[in-house]
């Protein structure tokens, strides 16, 4: 019986040999498998941890970048303020009525500069802002995933010095910005008499000529001089100086050095000129839904409008100081504004009436409060996609 055993399996040795072969091949086949699908399922759950974490980091990154920005409000309103003082030139004219004259001139400028301030101001501070955190978000995600970014931790230390900047921006920014606008709104509106009426189209057409000698694209007959001396300088001008290069090996000090060289050519590119174009002309259309409010209503729905008054703004909205009664007279019903839902194309108000609401409507365009200016300007779709392209671009690449 054995030597019989022993003949099948001799006879039919190769095929046991072969058949084993591919049994045990199969085996080490399935458990490499095995091993590789547990491997990329480790890989597959690390990488999707990692864009949690990721999409978490963004996330609070952006409202660090909303909390900032909206406490800088009254930073920028007071560096308005203190470049633009219309409240010193009201106390002149209270307490020299015989110059009244040249100070409301003077006052005309001042008003319609700072609400075109507060609307470059805002849109500058938010970009700026949301760039520089996005940037510096982007650069800490790295240390986030593998403690470090190229090779470098970034620190406390260089995280403040880094957004030191900010203090360059709200400190000689924003007063640098503000004379610049004053220039160009001096060049437009010197000529305008405070007595003359003006609509509202009239005014959207002065902001605008404002906006385009400010950008140095006004179509007049001034010459290239004129159109250089008003144009705004670079946007990075107003928000970082520009940096040294390090003497010294620090890697540190490359490395900050490398992030506002970034951070410069990010606010001179085409992109956040595109942005603050887009959030400037959206300021623009802010204001002058604002001072729609303050047109009078055609004196057809006038008493039958029923619209309840909210205006938020603190504002005067009293006859100005150079303006006597009887050159009111014939604008008696414009002290109290109107809702711009029955507002008239064909409705005006004379310059020295827009003066002190263009003066004051900077208080509440730069307010935190919902529904203001600030807070559109931080909720605009380009804004927010300049933002997550650049935390993309700094971020460490998921899976690395």
């Amino acid at each position: 019986m054995f030597s019989r055993v022993r003949d099948f399996l001799y006879r039919h040795r190769r095929k046991f040999v072969i058949g084993g072969a591919i049994i045990g091949g199969i085996a080490l086949i399935s458990r490499y498998a095995e091993r590789k699908l547990l491997e990329w399922h480790d890989q597959q759950t690390r990488i999707l941890m990692e864009k949690q974490k990721k999409r978490q980091h963004y996330d609070n990154t952006h409202r660090t970048a909303n909390v900032t920005i909206m406490s800088l409000s009254s930073s920028m309103k007071e560096a308005i303020s203190l470049e633009l003082d219309a409240d010193a030139l009201l106390q002149a004219v209270r307490e020299q009525p015989q110059h009244k004259q040249s100070i409301w001139d003077q006052l005309k400028i001042v008003g319609f500069s700072r609400a075109i301030s507060a609307v470059y101001v805002s849109s500058l501070v938010a970009s700026a802002v949301r760039v520089q955190l996005m940037l510096l978000g982007g650069y800490s995600f790295g240390d986030l995933i593998c403690s470090g970014h190229a090779g470098t931790p970034i620190s406390q230390v260089l995280q403040q010095k880094y957004l030191a900047a900010l203090h360059c921006l709200v400190e000689e920014g924003i007063p640098m910005l503000s004379q610049h606008i004053t220039k160009a709104v001096t060049h437009i509106i010197t000529g305008l008499p405070l007595m003359r009426p003006v609509t509202l189209c009239q005014l959207e057409a002065i902001f605008q000529e404002i906006r385009l000698t400010l950008a140095g694209e006004t179509i007049s007959q001034e010459g290239l001089h004129e159109r250089k001396t008003n144009k705004l300088d670079p946007w990075s001008r107003y928000v970082l100086h520009a940096p040294v290069s390090p003497e010294g090996d620090s890697s540190e000090d490359r490395v900050l050095y490398n992030m506002l060289i970034e951070t410069i050519d990010i606010l001179d590119s085409e992109d956040f000129c595109t942005v603050m174009d887009t959030l400037i002309q959206h300021g623009i259309n802010h204001l002058l839904d604002r001072m729609a409010d303050f047109y009078p209503l055609p004196k057809s729905q006038q008493g039958v409008s029923g619209i309840t008054q909210k205006w938020v703004d603190n504002v005067s909205k009293e006859n100005p100081p150079s303006v006597s009664s009887d050159e009111c007279a014939s604008t008696s019903s414009q002290d109290t504004p109107s809702h711009s839902l029955g507002f008239s194309s064909s409705s005006s108000l004379p310059v020295a009436k827009l003066v002190p609401v263009l003066s004051g409507i900077v208080h509440a365009a730069l307010s935190p409060a919902p529904g203001q200016l600030l807070q559109k300007v931080l909720t605009d779709e380009k804004l927010d996609s300049l933002g997550a392209n650049i935390y993309e671009a700094f971020a460490l690449p998921i899976g690395q």
